[in-house]
């Protein structure tokens, strides 16, 4: 248990660094649900480093993230995720939840992960969820990618555009279905792609190289539609499909 006590030492009572970076980003919904994913070394408590970002996808600790993340983790390190005590642009702490269960879709490199609270259940009340949108992503849309690529535990927000609409199969056999000009630098997979309404679409799972440098790729929701529906990830009714939001 002494790893346990030295991370949350480090982490959940380290105010936030950053400031200046942190005032100057929007204040939404979809960044307040944006996570950083971190990994703690079994037994070496000051061996964390960063793995990827994620986001929280309803109030009972859903975490919608990269496949790819939690399997590069599992068998080394235990997950957790960082949970502001108020927006991250006026946060001062952060609260440690445990990644507990994870389903996951190698084809669509996306993971459907439960945490917990690692050290006080009165955390859960910190918990804000996104709105997640499950229609497509649209050419030219312009969208922005919220994550979190640094030690500094402050998120990172970049914008650009929808730059295409279609099946992407990646070289390790994963699939994407839209691309953006976002460039994305390590600690972004798994990070929400934000519309300009503050709903996110899909997660980034994919930076581009070669004749594809300066463009990200990721899965749209609406994609992984079936695969959310099966872990329990609320989809909007016919009603609310126009709205893309969620039913509760």
């Amino acid at each position: 248990m002494k790893w346990r006590r030295a991370i949350v030492g480090l982490l959940v009572g380290l105010p936030l660094l950053g400031p200046a970076i942190a005032q100057s980003l929007p204040s939404s919904p979809a960044l307040r649900a944006a996570v950083p994913l971190l990994c703690t070394e079994n037994n070496i408590a000051l061996r964390t480093r960063l793995r990827g970002s994620g986001v929280i996808a309803d109030s009972g600790g859903t975490l919608l993230t990269a496949a790819h993340v939690i399997l590069q983790a599992r068998s080394n390190c235990t997950l957790s995720v960082m949970i502001p005590d108020d927006e991250w642009i006026h946060a001062g702490h952060l609260r440690r939840f445990l990644v507990q269960s994870c389903q996951i879709s190698q084809p669509l490199d996306l993971a459907v992960c439960r945490i917990q609270p690692a050290d006080n259940r009165r955390d859960w009340a910190y918990i804000r969820a996104a709105t997640l949108r499950f229609r497509n992503a649209v050419p030219s849309e312009p969208v922005s990618v919220t994550a979190f690529t640094g030690w500094a535990l402050v998120p990172l927000t970049r914008v650009g555009h929808i730059t295409g609409q279609q099946g992407f199969r990646r070289q390790d056999g994963c699939h994407c279905d839209f691309a953006t000009d976002i460039v994305a630098v390590e600690g972004m997979s798994g990070s929400p792609v934000i519309s300009s309404t503050g709903e996110v679409l899909g997660i980034l799972t994919q930076a581009g190289n070669g004749k594809f440098r300066g463009t990200s790729f990721g899965v749209s929701f609406d994609e992984a539609r079936a695969f959310l529906s099966a872990q329990g990830v609320g989809i909007p009714s016919l009603k609310n499909l126009g709205s893309g939001r969620t039913s509760r």
